[in-house]
C-alpha cells in the first residue's frame, strides 16, 4: 500500500496536567510510528479557547500532527482517537485530496493572471498607438494654423 500525507487535529481536555498531555500526545505519535507511519512534524498551539463549548468546555489544548501513513492505519487512529476521554474533539484529513484541489486553483489563477496580463498589454499598446494618433493629429493642426 502506499503512504500518504494525513494531517491529525484534536483538542485535549484542558483540565488534564502537562504530564497528562504529553502522554496523550506520545501515545498517539508512538502509534503512529509503530504502525510504519512517519511523523513528518507535530505542532502544539497550546490552550485556546474553543469557538463553542465542547462537553462544557470553552478551552481546549490543540495538537496538530502531520504525518506519513497508509490508509489502513487510519481507521486505528481515528478508533484511539474516538475512545481516548481525554481527547474532547478530533479530525483526520488525507493532505493530497487537498493539495491537487489547491494545485488545479493555483494552476488557474495563473492562467487567469496571464490572460489579465496580456490583455492589458494589448490595451497598453493600443493606447500608445492612439496616443501617437493623437499628438500627430495636434501637430498636424498646430502646423494648419501656423
Amino acid at each position: 500500500m502506499d503512504k500518504r500525507n494525513y494531517d491529525i487535529g484534536f483538542i485535549i481536555n484542558p483540565e488534564l496536567t502537562e504530564e497528562e498531555i504529553k502522554k496523550v500526545i506520545s501515545s498517539m505519535t508512538q502509534m503512529i510510528e509503530e504502525s510504519g507511519g512517519v511523523i513528518e512534524k507535530l505542532d502544539e498551539w497550546g490552550r485556546k479557547r474553543l469557538v463553542y463549548p465542547i462537553q462544557k468546555h470553552k478551552e481546549g489544548i490543540y495538537i496538530f500532527i502531520n504525518a506519513e501513513f497508509t490508509g489502513d492505519v487510519v481507521e486505528k487512529i481515528e478508533r484511539k482517537l474516538k475512545l481516548n476521554e481525554k481527547i474532547i474533539r478530533f479530525i483526520v484529513v488525507r493532505l493530497d485530496d487537498k493539495l491537487k484541489k489547491s494545485n488545479k486553483l493555483v494552476k488557474k489563477w495563473e492562467k487567469a493572471d496571464k490572460r489579465k496580463k496580456k490583455m492589458q498589454q494589448i490595451d497598453g499598446e493600443k493606447s500608445s498607438r492612439e496616443e501617437s494618433h493623437t499628438s500627430s493629429r495636434v501637430k498636424e493642426n498646430k502646423n494648419e494654423a501656423n
